[in-house]
């Protein structure tokens, strides 16, 4: 059984440090096989991360949607096709299926063997001395690659009058075989769920893998569950304080390396604790971490700001949906992004490729509006770009700028300061 730890698409450093620093603690105190994985690409601030503290890297994926290979049974017996049909007849039978798949000497599929399907060929010569190969075998069965998604050939599988499928690799070698009754067995996959805990935030895929555990710190809007789950919450500004208090609670310290990950995401999801979702329970934790790795909060903070901003790095687009969650309320389809910048004067100058690329997003995704707020940690203030649905943004508290950007004194917080605003001009 495989678990994976996984935080929101379009990770944030808190994002994939909880994950990864859960995944350590989870191996810890005995769970298997867990695997932190990175719903997008990893960040410069993150790649700065892992080598700061010498780990290897989390690693990415785009998606988990269940596939071929993660349900297919390997143990089914292949025939070999140069093998003699009286032999391989036998192997069926020993086997107690109703057909068996036959490749080449290359490993290339050729067929399945079916008795039915043998059954003229056995009235016309009934000779079981030759090759399986040149046997009467079954062709026109549905194959399945290994890479084809569970989802999208189910249904014309459980339709199939066929109670076994080959599985083939992009090349046309045979794999092993699905049986029809893998569909209604439980998923191969598990997965904890960091730093959210809304299916529209997650990884593709989410939907279709069994959730055995949330930690999060943002309001709970969570699907229900066919059986309980270890769900920790709370309202701190950083996961990895919870990840953090974790450890603590399980009477374990985390190395070194581990430890400064940790104080990385709650440095970065607290503006150095000058963001208002800052509480006492994330210094404390820091506290704590900062004597386990040996290096102080305010210096890891100094070099972290060093890095180039998201817009320097990645391209507009790229960089405002880096760290973009998406929401549904009151009926209205909407995305709030953020990006940390500490030089205005970039994104001023940027301000109508910006302002266009916001436009070309909602479009794009349908959406009601987009809001993109741009954060200066060391000022504390925030401007927004906004596109979209203008009731709401008529609602909405903040005054035009100079630069056509909605200008937000003192808005440092996406959860706690700008979400319940729109939530509130919505309603």
């Amino acid at each position: 059984m495989k678990i994976y730890i996984c935080g929101h698409r379009n990770p944030d450093t808190d994002s994939i440090t909880s994950a990864y620093a859960l995944a350590d603690l989870r191996m810890r105190t005995g769970m298997e096989n867990v695997e932190p994985i990175c719903a997008g690409n990893l960040t410069p601030r993150a790649k700065w991360i892992f080598n700061h503290f010498n780990l290897p890297p989390i690693r990415t994926k785009r998606d988990i949607y269940l596939r071929v290979e993660h349900i297919m049974d390997e143990s089914v017996p292949m025939i070999d096709g140069e093998m003699k049909l009286e032999d391989a007849l036998k192997r069926l039978l020993e086997s107690g299926e109703s057909s068996l798949p036959v490749k080449a000497a290359d490993g290339t599929f050729l067929g399945m063997l079916s008795p039915a399907k043998l059954l003229d060929y056995f009235i016309a010569r009934g000779d079981l001395s030759i090759k399986t190969k040149d046997a009467n075998l079954h062709r026109c069965v549905q194959i399945l690659t290994d890479t084809d998604r569970v989802h999208d050939i189910k249904k014309a599988c459980l339709k199939n009058s066929h109670n076994h499928f080959p599985v083939v690799d992009k090349n046309g070698k045979l794999r092993g075989t699905l049986l029809k009754r893998a569909f209604a067995e439980e998923p191969p996959r598990r997965i904890i769920l960091v730093d959210h805990n809304e299916v529209d935030q997650g990884i593709p895929g989410l939907e279709e893998i069994p959730v055995v555990e949330v930690v999060d710190h943002h309001r709970i809007a969570f699907m229900p569950t066919k059986d309980p789950i270890r769900y920790t919450a709370d309202v701190v500004g950083s996961t990895c304080t919870l990840v953090a208090r974790m450890y603590r609670a399980a009477g374990e310290r985390p190395a070194k390396g581990i430890a400064g990950v940790l104080i990385c995401g709650i440095i970065a999801d607290t503006l150095m604790f000058q963001s208002p979702t800052t509480t006492e329970a994330d210094k404390t934790m820091c506290a704590w971490l900062e004597k386990l790795a040996g290096e102080s909060a305010a210096d890891i903070w100094a070099q972290l700001s060093e890095i180039d901003s998201p817009l320097k790095t990645m391209g507009v687009e790229a960089a405002i949906m880096s760290d973009a969650k998406r929401y549904h309320e009151g009926g209205k389809e909407f995305i709030v992004a953020q990006i940390e910048e500490t030089h205005m004067s970039f994104v001023h100058k940027h301000a109508q490729e910006l302002q266009a690329a916001v436009d070309q997003i909602v479009g794009a995704e349908k959406l009601d509006f987009m809001a993109l707020m741009v954060t200066d940690p060391v000022r504390g203030y925030s401007e927004m770009f906004f596109s979209g649905d203008k009731a709401v943004r008529h609602e909405l508290p903040y005054k035009r700028g100079e630069w056509g950007t909605l200008v937000m004194p003192g808005i440092l917080s996406r959860k706690k300061q700008l979400l319940p605003e729109i939530i509130s001009a919505i309603s």
